[in-house]
């Protein structure tokens, strides 16, 4: 069991770090999507062709909350679908040329937030910095 203070201080790292980085606003980036729709968009972008099973499978996400998302995305004109080449009741997504450069834009923008944070630090502390990050990631990976 955990102490009170373990729980607490893991918690206040949690809600620091998402205020930190702007995660809970109505927009990232200045775009009107929130974090969850944009990784829906990084995995599209990481993995074209996933049909929406999947994109759940790897983000632990409700079907219908998925299925609302992808279908705004259609309507804006970010996402595609083809039928899967093994099975046409499966429908493979993708970025169009408008999602794809929306991605590239979220893309440069996080890098831009990114070095704005990391260039802000001497390299002593931007190395622990980075060390910690790779410790918190590799003791909580699964």
């Amino acid at each position: 069991m955990k102490s009170r203070t373990q729980i607490d201080r893991f918690r206040h790292f949690n809600r620091f770090y998402t205020n930190y980085l702007g995660l809970l606003a109505d927009s990232l980036y200045d775009h009107p999507i929130s974090l969850t729709e944009a990784r829906i968009l990084y995995e599209l972008d990481a993995h074209p062709g996933s049909p929406a099973r999947e994109l759940r499978e790897r983000l632990g996400l409700d079907k219908g909350y998925v299925s609302r998302i992808v279908k705004r995305f259609h309507k804006q004109g970010w996402v595609g679908t083809t039928p899967s080449g093994t099975d046409a009741r499966i429908k493979e997504l993708s970025l169009t040329p408008e999602g794809q450069a929306l991605m590239a834009d979220l893309h440069a923008k996080a890098a831009d937030q990114a070095r704005a944070v990391l260039s802000g630090l001497d390299p002593d502390r931007r190395k622990r910095l980075l060390a910690a990050m790779a410790d918190i990631e590799s003791i909580l990976s699964r």
